[in-house]
């Protein structure tokens, strides 16, 4: 998933003739083996800041995540190095010169690093079918989003190549696009089953995975690229909506219905029942001219005997 930096090509990096910068420090034995590590460790970091930066040139999200580590990894270390350098002036120039350029760097890139890689383990529970914790890992990412561009904002950071961004929303919209079909597979089993309350509480994850992923997809960028995704993932979840969202009103309504009659308020039940009349009416008529596939007898039957039982309640209480 992530290609691993060679440490032998950072040892020799890290081994490289270092040019010294004129930084007045005492002249002590301690002082002048403080002030060589914390030299050398900038130097250090130094050249991996610099191969961040050619990742980021050359739009390589992968190389950026690698490199992104050791490089926090290095300010950490180089930072500790100059606290034990004594003199402020001197703590001063080598945190100016090593330590500013480098955090510059890692402030610019890290919501996009912690994106690719909340990505990543969102992808594995795609694959492992852990539909709600993807989601919610979702959720997290779009805090992440709308975080990251806050922070740039206030920070005023050189903005980086727009491909990095545009790949990451794509490889957003792609995992968006399986968690709606991880929703919508269940539910068209619930369907071939002929089993409507089973489709009425899946009915409410697909409905809004599918908002989520016409949300997602409309971020990337290409309209080709958006009307393939689209025509992928979004229209065969629509067609399933549409064939069933009449009878999933019908079984929320017969319910409505049903706790009217249980509290007595026998006109409000009436009532309801007219808008009853009006869906099924509607029904019949969206679903001729969709040609949608219909739907198992058992659904029709399961709700035109609810509203039997409904009406008989009514009628036994007049």
């Amino acid at each position: 998933m992530k290609k691993i930096i060679s440490f032998v090509f950072i040892g020799i990096l890290f081994f490289t003739p270092i040019t010294f910068f004129n930084i007045e420090h005492s002249v002590s034995a301690q002082s002048v083996s403080n002030y060589d590590v914390a030299v050398k460790q900038g130097e250090k970091v130094k050249a991996i800041n610099s191969l961040l930066n050619s990742a980021i040139k050359d739009e390589d999200m992968d190389m950026i995540d690698t490199y992104y580590d050791h490089l926090a990894t290095g300010i950490k270390t180089l930072e500790q190095n100059i606290g034990k350098v004594p003199g402020a002036t001197n703590r001063t120039k080598l945190t100016k010169t090593y330590v500013v350029p480098a955090k510059i760097t890692v402030e610019r890139v890290i919501y996009e690093v912690s994106q690719y890689r909340l990505l990543f383990q969102i992808a594995e529970l795609v694959d492992n079918e852990e539909v709600s914790k993807a989601e919610s890992n979702m959720t997290k990412l779009e805090r992440l989003k709308k975080k990251a561009i806050t922070i740039k904002q206030a920070g005023g950071y050189e903005e980086l190549p727009i491909s990095i961004n545009s790949n990451l929303r794509i490889f957003e919209a792609f995992l968006q696009g399986n968690i709606l079909d991880l929703r919508v597979y269940p539910y068209e089993e619930a369907i071939d089953s002929g089993k409507i309350e089973t489709m009425n509480q899946f009915y409410d994850h697909v409905t809004k995975q599918l908002k989520l992923t016409q949300q997602r997809i409309g971020q990337v960028s290409g309209a080709k690229n958006r009307a393939e995704m689209n025509e992928y993932y979004v229209t065969p979840a629509k067609m399933t909506i549409e064939r069933t969202i009449y009878e999933i009103s019908q079984y929320r309504l017969l319910n409505v219905i049903s706790n009217d009659l249980t509290k007595n308020d026998i006109e409000s039940a009436k009532q309801r029942f007219e808008t009853l009349n009006r869906l099924k009416d509607r029904a019949a008529k969206i679903k001729e001219a969709g040609g949608y596939d219909l739907l198992p007898v058992e659904i029709e039957q399961f709700l035109r005997n609810k509203e039997n039982t409904l009406l008989n309640q009514i009628e036994s209480q007049k």
